[in-house]
């Protein structure tokens, strides 16, 4: 087998196994160019292996609906760029010197633990390994990793009961990342493994906050965590659905609407 076959063979298996990558992603894990990695793309399209879909390389194996579901979800990442960053700095607001902190996954909490002031003391706990990477480097900061299984599918720490980092330790305030808010069904995720760390770092925390921009209102995902009311206070962007605003208000929720 020549190594223009092996590459291929390899790139197949990868795809097959995490059901959807981006290009970039496949051209940094197999240390090939993009150029060839989309030479590559297009050859496993050609004989029905995969899919491209905007930038998003998804597996036909097994059938789409896996498949799809994680492109969507990687599809999501790459949108409202600009209004999470906006979700995201206004949130700093919140932070204080000395503070206790939960930093959950995902695009906006990322972008928000990327801003944090260089010189800042605090102490953050987290369970995202991109997290981890934005603020390991401050010096005033001190860490605490959940622990457990590493996905590098998500880019988590997976566990299948409460981490005793979060049993144990208490925060005064957690930020809360979300993939779905529906009236009736509540604040969802799309994976079970999120959903026990979400549960666990609600339940230890004296304020929970809600980064969540517009596109995630009225959508609904397998993991429910939370009711909207356990929240202290949700950041969001104005162009949520008119129902919305007006539930919110009903509710008696404090939103903040960032522009």
């Amino acid at each position: 087998m020549g190594n223009k076959e092996k590459r291929l063979d390899a790139l197949k298996k990868m795809i097959q196994l995490e059901r959807s990558m981006k290009i970039s992603e496949i051209s940094d894990r197999l240390h090939v160019s993009p150029m060839t990695t989309r030479r590559d793309i297009e050859i496993l399209a050609q004989d029905g292996t995969v899919k491209v879909l905007h930038g998003v390389v998804v597996s036909n194996s097994g059938g789409m609906a896996g498949g799809l579901s994680d492109y969507m979800l990687a599809v999501a990442e790459t949108r409202n760029i600009d209004e999470k960053k906006a979700i995201a700095r206004h949130a700093l607001n919140f932070v204080e010197e000395d503070d206790i902190i939960f930093i959950d996954a995902g695009s906006t909490t990322e972008t928000f633990a990327s801003m944090l002031p260089p010189d800042i003391r605090l102490t953050v706990v987290c369970y995202s390994i991109n997290i981890f990477l934005a603020v390991a480097s401050h010096k005033n900061i001190e860490v605490l990793l959940t622990g457990g299984h590493y996905s590098r599918k998500t880019t988590i720490l997976e566990l299948s009961q409460t981490s005793p980092v979060l049993q144990h330790n208490r925060t005064r305030k957690a930020f809360i990342s979300a993939s779905g808010y529906h009236q009736r069904l509540g604040v969802t995720c799309a994976h079970q493994s999120e959903c026990i760390t979400k549960k666990a770092a609600m339940n230890n925390t004296a304020e929970a906050f809600l980064l969540m921009d517009s596109s995630k209102f009225d959508v609904v995902h397998s993991c429910h965590f939370a009711d909207i009311e356990q929240f202290s206070r949700i950041f969001t962007n104005e162009s949520i659905p008119t129902e919305y605003h007006r539930l919110l208000k009903e509710k008696g929720i404090t939103v903040d609407y960032v522009r």
